[in-house]
């Protein structure tokens, strides 16, 4: 008989909510369809329980919220007196109803109907309904939304799964969402060790967080807390002892800051997890972040916290005015450092990996030198023809107007001349070089890059300290390039598939090519514009400097047989550093970071 009364009480508030859509008309037209579309909604998103995501390294671990600060607790773990005292507050006959209150529905529609009341009416299974699946708009479409998604979650789960889930999602102000982030957050204890007094205040702000303030209590605060209290006496959850001992005490809850250490690192590792998820399972960002929280994520990655240390102390003394960033990673691309000079907390920008910049020499290993290596046979003490020579209307100059000759291909490494380099460049299948380019490097733009400008570095939109650091990987790893990788696998504690993450491998040049350029690229730190980095002690050393025009963006390469590491200095608004460009700083900030 109850559910008839329900299907008939529905089709009334049909007839009623004349603003309902024409679509939802149509499928809910008759009772049985009215149950179907709840359900089927229901089933095609099941509740779940979301939680942080844990990052591991070598020492260490870190825990990341992806969708506001929540981290859900189980329905096993949830205390029975807090689930007494949630339904004492918001829904006394929670147990009894079918997950709507047919008498506390008509009491809101009749109240709704003068516009200066608003009454809700709604159950704790309903306000669930509301904060998984719809929004908050006040529609009677949403409304009778509302119920019958009520209705088939009460089909679907049983209660406790439902206090549980409806305590999860609830909001406690400040981004923290559900009763057990919102103790760890305000009270830094978990949820079963908290007091009376600390439960009555806490339950005080879902009602309307932004007047009930957890970190700016008012007095109107404080009243309702004690409400609770006398509720919660009142139906007997609390005995009038704890009732008196808690009762008019006021109490201050204090944000618990979540820092996360090496946000730089940690950051780059979150989006890459994301990204394998939407790839692995067609998904979209959000539903990706979804999965990874709902199934307990695990991420190994491949951080060095010594290297990431040593790096960020070095970046973080740049001089005033000059931002960088700084990627290092391992022949076999396992990337193992990424700072940003600036970056203190998760979500800022990062100039590791976001900072796309003109390259300038930086460039020319990869796409001019490497390659006329590979196409010619070219040894150290090949010659090239430096002298000036326009091409159409490109006429390329070296630095300080300097001209030349006849140079060696080593000291046209070494010195970063231009003339001699867009000599060897032109001197071979170009498109080759583009092509193994665009592999590289994201923003290569076909159209624009493909041109005598880009051997120097004069790209359309740049490249980033993580692509660049990349792009080296051949001369470290007999001539095979990998795109790098800070995961080493992902693990899920629900049982999903663990995911392990590939890079991209492409053998780009001979091992011939790769041994006379590990020869060049050391010629700059021997007697090079690189040679203050030949102060670090190791077996190999090579590097390669880049600076623009105008000493707008500078650049080092650093290599040891170990690792690669590209550094790039600058300002975020685009300006000349002559004195620091002349001094190659990038390879004294290199040194530093490496000693």
């Amino acid at each position: 008989m109850r559910a008839w009364i329900g299907t008939l009480f529905f089709a009334g508030l049909l007839a009623v909510g004349g603003t309902i859509s024409g679509a939802l008309k149509e499928e809910i037209e008759q009772a049985k369809q009215i149950m179907t579309w709840g359900e089927k909604t229901v089933n095609a998103t099941p509740l779940a329980s979301k939680h942080a995501v844990t990052l591991t390294y070598k020492g260490g671990t870190e825990r990341l919220y992806l969708n506001g600060r929540r981290d859900d607790v189980s329905v096993a773990r949830f205390p029975a007196h807090l689930r007494e005292a949630i339904m004492t507050i918001e829904d006394r006959k929670f147990n009894a109803h079918p997950g709507y209150d047919l008498g506390g529905i008509a009491r809101a529609f009749i109240n709704n109907a003068n516009e200066s009341s608003r009454q809700g009416g709604s159950t704790i299974t309903q306000q669930l309904a509301r904060n998984v699946y719809l929004t908050h708009e006040r529609t009677y479409e949403r409304k009778v939304k509302e119920l019958l998604l009520a209705r088939a979650l009460e089909k679907q789960y049983s209660k406790k799964e439902i206090m549980t889930a409806y305590s999860n999602v609830i909001f406690f102000g400040h981004n923290v969402y559900g009763i057990q982030a919102a103790a760890e957050t305000y009270f830094a204890r978990p949820l079963e060790d908290l007091n009376w007094n600390q439960i009555a205040f806490l339950l005080t702000v879902p009602n309307n967080p932004s007047l009930y303030d957890p970190l700016d209590p008012s007095e109107s605060f404080y009243e309702r807390k004690d409400r609770i209290l006398t509720q919660l006496r009142d139906a007997g959850v609390i005995s009038r002892q704890a009732y008196e001992t808690h009762h008019g005490v006021k109490l201050t809850a204090t944000y618990r800051q979540h820092v996360v250490r090496y946000p730089d690192y940690m950051d780059t590792v979150m989006k890459e997890a994301i990204r394998l998820v939407r790839s692995r399972y067609d998904l979209d960002e959000e539903a990706a972040r979804d999965y990874l929280a709902i199934n307990q994520a695990t991420i190994e990655t491949h951080l060095s916290v010594a290297r990431q240390q040593q790096a960020k102390q070095v970046m973080t003394k740049l001089p005033n005015g000059l931002n960088g960033g700084y990627a290092e990673l391992t022949p076999n691309g396992r990337i193992i450092a990424l700072v940003d000079s600036e970056m203190t907390q998760s979500g800022e920008f990062n100039r590791a990996t976001q900072a796309f910049r003109q390259p300038g020499s930086a460039i020319k290993p990869v796409l001019v030198f490497a390659p006329y290596i590979e196409e010619t046979g070219a040894k150290l003490d090949t010659i090239l023809d430096g002298r000036p020579v326009c091409y159409g209307t490109y006429c390329p100059t070296n630095s300080g107007n300097r001209v030349l000759g006849d140079v060696s291909f080593r000291d046209t490494v070494a010195y970063s001349y231009n003339t001699p380099a867009l000599a060897a460049f032109t001197a071979i299948d170009q498109e080759v070089a583009y092509t193994t380019a665009d592999m590289m490097f994201s923003q290569w733009d076909a159209k624009t890059d493909n041109s005598l400008a880009s051997a120097l570095g004069g790209l359309t939109q740049g490249v980033s300290p993580k692509e660049l650091a990349a792009a080296y990987t051949p001369f470290l790893n007999q001539g095979v390039y990998v795109s790098g990788q800070t995961i080493k696998q992902i693990r899920f504690e629900s049982g999903a598939v663990t995911i392990t993450p590939s890079m991209t491998k492409q053998a780009v040049w001979s091992k011939a090519t790769v041994t006379t350029m590990r020869e060049a690229l050391s010629a700059v730190t021997t007697y090079g514009t690189g040679r203050y980095a030949n102060q670090i002690k190791a077996p190999y050393i090579g590097g390669k400097t880049g600076t623009t025009n105008s000493h707008k963006d500078m650049w080092y390469v650093g290599l040891t047989d170990e690792t690669i590491t590209a550094i790039w200095l600058g300002a975020d608004t685009p300006r000349p550093f002559p004195e620091l460009a002349n001094r190659a700083y990038p390879a004294i900030v290199w040194t530093e970071a490496h000693r």
